[in-house]
C-alpha cells in the first residue's frame, strides 16, 4: 500500500484540491502504484467526495492540531509552495512535490521552489502540469535535506521572501520554530487582512503593528483575531488617503524576537468579497442565465470568473471578463446545473487575488414537465383573437339555429283576419 499527503496548509488553494481529483492525475497516481490519498484542504471551499476519485481510495479533512502523523505515514508529500509546509516535509525525509499557485500576485513561492529543485530536495510544478509531472517525476534522484540546513534554508528564505527576522538575543533565530510569514491583503477596499504563519510556537505571545507610508509610525494592532486565545491575524481599517501606499508590519514574538515585512505597495493585494445575490432564468428560447451582484460599486474593476456543472460532471469553467451575467444556450427543462461566481480587482484597476467562489446556486432537479413561459404581450394578442372567434362562432351557431327551427316547425297561419271579413261580409248569417 502506498500512500499521498497533499497538504495546502492554511491557506485555500482549490485549484490543487481539484487536480488531484482529475482523470489524469488520478490515472498518474494508480499507475504509480499509489492506492491512497489523504487531502488536507485548509480554507478551500472545494471538498472532493471520497467516492470521486476511483481506484484511489480518498480521504479529506480542513485542519488538525497537528499533521505530522500525515507526513511520516505517507510515501509521497504534495504540497503548495508554503515554507513551513516545505520544510516540515523536507526535514521528515519525505519525497516532495510542490505545486505553485501560479494565480497568486507577488509570487516568491517559484522563486523558492526552483532553488530547492535546483539544489535537488524536490520537485515542482503547476497545476496544469502536475499529472504530467506524476507520469514522468524520478524521486530517486532527489537528495535528502540534512539536519544542518535548516540555517541554510532560512537565509534563502530571508531573500526570497523579503522577511527580516531579528533575535534579541545573542542567538540567531534559524531554526524551524523560527520560520514565520506574515501574509497581508487588502480585503473588500475596506481593512487590510494580516495573518501569520506558525510552525512550533504555540506556546508563544504574538503582538503585531503596522505603518501606511512611514516606516516610523507603527501602530499596535487595533483588531486581533484570535484561536484558542492566541492572536493569529489582525485587521486594519484602510486609509483612503495613500491607501495603496507602502505598508509596514512588525511582529513580536515570545517578546524577544521580531520578524519584519515590507510591502513596497498593496495595489497588487486586494481581494474581494464574492459576488453575492446569484439568480437564474429560464428564457422561452432555452437560455439559461445566471445573474449576480459585485461586491465592489465601480464596475469597470471587476473580472469575474463562472464555473458551473450539469448534475455531477466535471466543473466547465468560464474565461475572465466584466459583466453581472452569464448564460448557456440550449438547455433543456429538467437537467440540473450547479454554479458558482469569484470576482477580483481586474488590470485596469490594479491586478488582485482572486475571491472565494461564491455560495453554490443550484437549478433544476423538476420531476414533471414545465411548460415555456409565454412573453407577456403574446397572451394579449392570443386572448382578443381567440375572443373574436368565439363571437363569430356563437353568431354563426344562432343563424344555424333559426333556419333549424323554420324547416322543423313551420310558422302556422292567423286565421283571425279570414274570420274578420266573413263575418263583417256576411253580417253574421251564413
Amino acid at each position: 500500500m502506498k500512500s499521498v499527503f497533499v497538504t495546502v496548509g492554511s491557506t485555500c488553494f482549490d485549484d490543487l484540491i481539484a487536480s488531484m481529483t482529475s482523470d489524469e492525475v488520478v490515472k498518474a497516481l494508480v499507475d504509480r502504484g499509489y492506492t491512497d490519498v489523504v487531502l488536507q484542504v485548509g480554507r478551500g471551499s472545494f471538498v472532493p467526495d471520497p467516492q470521486s476519485c476511483p481506484g484511489l481510495r480518498l480521504e479529506a479533512f480542513r485542519f488538525k492540531e497537528s499533521i505530522a502523523e500525515n507526513i511520516q505515514l505517507a510515501d509521497l508529500i504534495i504540497s503548495h509552495a508554503g515554507a513551513g509546509s516545505c520544510l516540515e516535509a523536507l526535514g521528515a525525509g519525505k519525497p516532495l512535490l510542490v505545486v505553485v499557485n501560479d494565480k497568486l500576485m507577488d509570487n516568491h513561492q517559484v522563486e523558492l521552489a526552483k532553488q530547492l529543485q535546483a539544489d535537488s530536495h524536490l520537485l515542482y510544478c503547476t497545476c496544469s502540469t502536475l499529472s504530467q509531472t506524476l507520469r514522468d517525476m524520478d524521486l530517486s534522484a532527489l537528495r535528502p535535506f540534512l539536519r544542518g540546513q535548516p540555517q541554510k534554508f532560512a537565509s534563502f528564505m530571508d531573500k526570497a521572501v523579503g522577511l527580516v527576522i531579528h533575535s534579541h538575543s545573542s542567538k540567531i533565530c534559524t531554526s524551524q520554530d523560527c520560520m514565520v510569514d506574515i501574509n497581508c491583503m487588502v480585503i473588500n477596499l475596506e481593512y487590510v487582512h494580516c495573518s501569520w504563519t506558525r510552525s512550533q510556537m504555540q506556546n508563544m505571545s504574538y503582538n503585531f503593528s503596522s505603518a501606511f507610508r512611514r516606516p516610523d509610525s507603527y501602530q499596535e494592532c487595533p483588531q486581533y483575531l484570535q484561536e484558542n486565545g492566541q492572536n493569529v491575524a489582525c485587521r486594519i481599517p484602510l486609509h483612503k488617503n495613500g491607501q495603496f501606499d507602502a505598508f509596514y508590519t512588525k511582529l513580536s514574538m515570545g517578546g524577544n524576537l521580531t520578524v519584519k515585512k515590507d510591502y513596497a505597495h498593496l495595489k497588487e493585494r486586494v481581494k474581494i468579497n464574492p459576488p453575492f445575490n446569484l439568480s437564474v432564468n429560464w428564457s422561452a428560447n432555452g437560455e439559461l442565465c445566471l445573474y449576480w451582484v459585485n461586491n465592489v460599486s465601480k464596475p469597470s474593476c471587476v473580472e469575474v470568473m463562472i464555473r458551473y456543472r450539469r448534475g455531477s460532471d466535471q466543473w466547465q469553467v468560464s474565461a475572465e471578463y466584466q459583466s453581472t451575467s452569464y448564460c448557456i444556450p440550449l438547455v433543456p427543462m429538467g437537467v440540473n446545473f450547479t454554479f458558482q461566481v469569484k470576482s477580483r480587482i481586474g488590470n485596469l484597476c490594479g491586478p488582485g487575488f482572486w475571491s472565494e467562489w461564491s455560495a453554490p446556486l443550484q437549478w433544476g432537479n423538476y420531476t414533471g414537465s414545465i411548460s415555456a413561459p409565454v412573453p407577456q404581450s403574446w397572451w394579449y394578442l392570443w386572448l382578443s383573437i381567440l375572443g373574436v372567434i368565439v363571437l363569430i362562432a356563437l353568431a354563426v351557431l344562432l343563424c344555424y339555429i333559426e333556419r333549424v327551427k323554420v324547416l322543423i316547425l313551420p310558422v302556422v297561419p292567423d286565421p283571425s283576419k279570414n274570420l274578420q271579413d266573413l263575418f263583417y261580409k256576411h253580417n253574421g248569417q251564413c
